[in-house]
């Protein structure tokens, strides 16, 4: 098992997960695979074997599509890039750290619209809640205000990482790690006005069906904002808006109240809750 969790976290874009995260992804491939798992164990984890090569690409492929695919190649960067920020160059070092996941490279031309058109809505609240952050937080500049943050993701070492940059640049955010699959009641006890999801619930209906509909339930805040990708980030299709209609019919069940808009390469859900 060791072995298999080293030889996944070695891919480049799978590095910065924790291996409890990649332990329990091997886990419930050996459930949902129990034949596989006793011809290894048999073979006693042969590294050569059919079975070792099979679970080493399934896992890891599973993991791409809930982290790695966000992850650009020069990842690893960001960290010199931090060591560089100064008053003068605070903007600059940013876009360049922002550009390196692919979400966030993605949202940057658009971050002052996005940020103008939610809180047209909202309005400016106390405090935000980043579900399944990835480098969103550190686009705190373009807000246009200075609310408490909270960031929140799977991987420790990318929240390190904000940490370090929001103690850099002076915000007062902090972070909490929470896997939304298998914690999302963990959620319930973080209050904040606002809670971001960017697209966050398609990558965990891939992990887990429904989930998205439990933790939306357990989230402690009044406006929650939901983002989903237009075009796909692993083959570039183009993703129709009607694939995500189960998630207005779910906000129309609930009896809240939501205004949708749109960015080029992404559309937007903002939902009052309370």
């Amino acid at each position: 098992m060791e072995s298999l969790v080293k030889d996944i976290l070695s891919k480049k874009e799978l590095r910065n997960l924790n291996k409890k995260f990649v332990k329990e992804q091997l886990e419930n491939y050996f459930e949902k695979n129990k034949k596989i798992k006793k011809r290894l164990e048999l073979k006693e984890f042969n590294k050569r074997s059919e079975e070792y090569k099979r679970t080493l690409k399934e896992v890891r492929k599973k993991l791409r599509e809930i982290y790695g695919v966000f992850i650009e190649k020069n990842y690893s960067k960001k960290e010199k890039l931090l060591s560089e920020i100064s008053k003068d160059n605070q903007e600059e070092i940013i876009s360049k750290i922002l550009n390196l996941h692919k979400s966030t490279k993605e949202r940057l031309p658009f971050y002052d619209e996005v940020y103008e058109k939610i809180l047209r809505i909202t309005g400016k609240q106390k405090t935000i809640l980043d579900l399944a952050c990835g480098l969103n937080p550190i686009s705190y500049l373009w807000l246009g205000y200075k609310p408490n943050y909270i960031a929140s993701d799977i991987s420790s070492k990318d929240l390190e990482f904000i940490q370090k940059l929001f103690a850099k640049t002076r915000i007062h955010g902090k972070t909490i790690q929470i896997d939304l699959v298998s914690e999302h009641n963990k959620v319930k006890n973080i209050k904040a006005e606002i809670c971001f999801l960017f697209k966050t619930l398609d990558s965990l209906e891939v992990r887990e069906k429904n989930i998205s509909k439990n933790l939306i339930e357990n989230i402690n805040a009044n406006w929650l904002v939901f983002s989903f990708s237009k075009i796909s980030l692993g083959g570039g299709k183009k993703i129709a808006k009607s694939k995500r209609k189960w998630l207005i019919n779910f906000i129309k069940k609930q009896g809240f109240f939501y205004k949708e808009f749109e960015v080029p390469n992404e559309y937007f859900v903002v939902v009052k809750k309370f």
